[in-house]
């Protein structure tokens, strides 16, 4: 799974690192910083992962305690699924956040924000493990250092710019939160797929 996952992330960190390079020098697009804040998403996305799994990793043992019912759904596959599709989810909506007319597209910016927005929540939850659990969450320190700053600017300066208003930024929140609940759905699904096959012959 390592090998897999990590095959992935390099994959989109060199893909956004390329296209934010290209096109920083492109016409039609918002300003730098903008272009540039939108790509943090995939890459910090990425890292975090990447501290999860990778190095130092461990994150597969610690939901295990942090979650224990849910400690058979927690495969290598599972991992994999919800780490792998979401990364690759992370660049096309970036790619999407622009209408490539000089503006950000109304719909890919909301889309961009509602995902950043479960990437703030997902810091909120590594930082209550280690403190419930009393050990080190792996993704925490990405959480503290880019996820909650990316946060924090990126819904600042789309609010200041007044690209997004702040009804659409509640919106944008609350989608956010529910994510957290499919992910659930997945674990619960995975959870009843193994009891049945224990009882295949």
């Amino acid at each position: 799974m390592k090998t897999r996952l990590g095959a992935v992330i390099a994959s989109i960190e060199i893909v956004s690192i390329t296209a934010l390079f290209f096109l920083l020098r492109q016409e039609g697009l918002p300003a730098k910083f903008g272009v540039s804040l939108v790509f943090f998403l995939p890459i910090t996305f990425g890292l975090h992962v990447f501290e999860e799994f990778i190095f130092p990793g461990g994150s597969g043992n610690w939901f295990k305690i942090y979650h224990p019912q849910y400690a058979k759904a927690y495969t290598q596959s599972y991992f994999f699924k919800v780490n792998a599709i979401p990364l690759v989810l992370s660049v096309l909506l970036t790619f999407g956040t622009f209408d490539y007319a000089g503006a950000f597209s109304f719909f890919g910016i909301r889309a961009w924000l509602a995902f950043l927005s479960f990437l703030a929540i997902n810091a909120i939850f590594h930082i209550r493990g280690t403190i419930e659990t009393k050990h080190y969450s792996p993704g925490l320190v990405v959480s503290i250092l880019l996820y909650l700053p990316l946060t924090i600017i990126g819904f600042t300066y789309l609010l200041r710019t007044g690209v997004v208003d702040i009804v659409s930024a509640i919106v944008c929140i609350a989608i956010g939160l529910l994510i957290q609940p499919v992910l659930d759905y997945i674990k619960k699904r995975s959870l009843k797929i193994e009891g049945q096959q224990q009882f295949v012959p």
